[in-house]
């Protein structure tokens, strides 16, 4: 089964299952498809993080391949804010790490997984209302491009629901990619091409900065839950989010207490948790492999303990960060432990907390697969920014990753030479007697973490298939007293969240800031996944 966020591309995973690949097989091929039919969201030039869960061995493995910053990062892009300029992409890793995924655990070939994408560029696809949306919405940057405007406004006129999108360039490009590899992309004459418009307007990145690029592999976070192990992104992605807030939650009877829609007593253990997991994960996320992230005493229940009064704590002010550090050394659960999760930092501890990047917005894709051995995949893909920064080149749209880092100088994710900035994505998978129960994950920065934990706790804790999960009307709380909430809440829910001390702004229900959730869940023997009703995805499977 394939759960994403454009059917053509569902279909394109599900050809390769068909075909005789594996989940990681159909990941690559779904996530090329991807960014063939949502350009705004994902593509080559962006970068993300997937999780794989492989039954054979009993172990799971995270490729992180998000964008990284040069060996000069250009520190005058704090006061660029997200001006739309070449300066703000980072060097991509989406052919790095989506390639060399499927090198090291797919099936079949190189050029047999990425056939789906290059026939989707090449011979066009019907477009949704999401693009048309987008489009129209990014239009003045779309259109800096004699190549992109032509694909993406004809004529002068944004592309409408039902034109046909065809990108030669494209095509031509992962034609290249598929034939010579990864190489052609970041050593041969794509990089030149890139490099070359990069460098022209003003991006600090050198052609030796692109040649280096290598995604990197790591180990995953890991908690309990009810029963359950939860796997999910290390940093500089946010993982520990969703684990934090699962720890927060996991001792208390959510049930019993009502659907937080309905509950105030339910609505404040999930909007408590989430609000105090945002808290340190805001404080103490960055690159592990330039400054110490405490993501194993933040991911562990011992550090949780030491949180768990704050989640129905009044809400006054910002909400001050724990010591993680005391927790990171911590060994991790006894159903943990065999997997090998990510170990405490060796790192020295960095003393100031930064201020936050602007996230990757809600402009990112998701996809989730499993094959009939077992496997499953969890992967996000994004440019950042609604089409990245506009930038084009051999019919590629660049991210705006750059933009992620800190607006100071100080904290774990300042910025830096070779860094990787702090990113809100969080692939999880979700086990249950060693085999995968669920695999989850969502686009829409902040919007993601608790849209995954959402779709948890409605899943597991209250039995809901998937579907009825993700319709479920969803909240977004800070650091501090915001909180945006969906409708679709009883009237005394919001009147708690007011009386807690949040300043409640609201948004219809399924609105697409809420994120893009696409799950898969092992139900009574079958699989049942769903797309979110937010977005245009859809779920296809045999």
């Amino acid at each position: 089964m394939v759960a994403s966020g454009n059917p053509y591309a569902s279909e394109a995973g599900v050809e390769i299952l068909r075909e005789g690949g594996n989940a990681v097989d159909a990941a690559v091929a779904t996530a090329f498809a991807l960014g063939v039919t949502e350009p705004m969201m994902s593509g080559l030039g962006a970068g993300g993080g997937l999780l794989f869960w492989n039954a054979a061995t009993h172990r799971a493995e995270y490729v992180d391949f998000y964008s990284q910053a040069p060996s000069v990062p250009d520190s005058s892009l704090r006061a660029l804010g997200t001006s739309i300029t070449t300066r703000g992409v980072g060097i991509p890793g989406a052919v790095s790490g989506l390639l060399g995924a499927q090198a090291r655990w797919g099936r079949l070939t190189r050029a047999q997984v990425m056939a789906p994408a290059i026939r989707l560029a090449a011979d066009g696809y019907v477009a949704n209302s999401l693009l048309q949306r987008e489009v129209l919405a990014e239009s003045s940057k779309v259109g800096d491009y004699p190549g992109a405007r032509r694909i993406f406004l004809p004529g002068g006129r944004p592309v409408r629901a039902g034109d046909r999108i065809v990108q030669p360039e494209l095509a031509a490009t992962m034609r290249a990619v598929a034939a010579e590899g990864p190489d052609v992309f970041y050593k041969g004459r794509i990089g030149d091409d890139i490099v070359r418009v990069l460098r022209e307007g003003g991006s600090t990145i050198s052609r030796a900065d692109f040649a280096a690029y290598a995604a990197r592999y790591k180990r995953p976070l890991c908690t309990t839950y009810h029963g359950r192990v939860v796997l999910s992104a290390p940093a500089p992605q946010s993982g520990m989010e969703v684990l934090e807030a699962l720890n927060l939650l996991a001792s208390r009877d959510l049930p019993a207490m009502g659907l937080p829609s309905r509950s105030p007593e339910a609505f404040r253990a999930l909007v408590g948790a989430m609000r105090v997991a945002v808290t340190d994960r805001d404080a103490f996320v960055g690159d592990p492999d330039r400054v110490g992230v405490p993501e194993a005493g933040v991911s562990s229940p011992a550090f949780a303990a030491t949180r768990g009064s704050l989640v129905d704590a009044p809400v006054r002010g910002r909400l001050q960060p724990g010591d993680a550090w005391a927790d990171d050394r911590q060994p991790p659960p006894g159903a943990c432990a065999p997997l090998e999760p990510m170990p405490p930092t060796a790192l020295p501890r960095v003393s100031s907390l930064g201020t936050p990047g602007d996230g990757n917005l809600a402009e990112t894709t998701h996809m989730t697969i499993v094959d009939a051995d077992g496997n499953a995949v969890s992967l996000t893909n994004t440019l950042g920014l609604g089409f990245g920064t506009g930038t084009w080149v051999d019919g590629v749209f660049f991210n705006s990753a750059m933009f992620n880092f800190a607006r100071n100088d100080s904290g774990p994710n300042a910025i830096g030479p070779h860094r990787v900035p702090a990113s809100t994505i969080a692939p999880t998978v979700v086990l249950r007697d060693g085999a995968v129960e669920m695999v989850v994950g969502c686009p829409g920065s902040a919007a993601i973490p608790p849209a995954i934990i959402a779709t948890i706790v409605y899943g597991l804790d209250y039995g809901m298939d998937p579907l009825q999960a993700l319709r479920m009307p969803r909240m977004i709380p800070t650091v501090g007293t915001p909180l945006r909430m969906e409708d679709g809440f009883a009237m005394s829910v919001y009147a708690a969240a007011k009386q807690m001390g949040f300043e409640v702004s609201t948004s219809p229900l399924n609105d697409m800031g809420f994120g893009g959730v696409t799950v898969i869940e092992r139900r009574g023997g079958r699989w049942v996944g769903a797309a979110d009703p937010r977005r245009d995805g859809e779920v296809r499977g045999y």
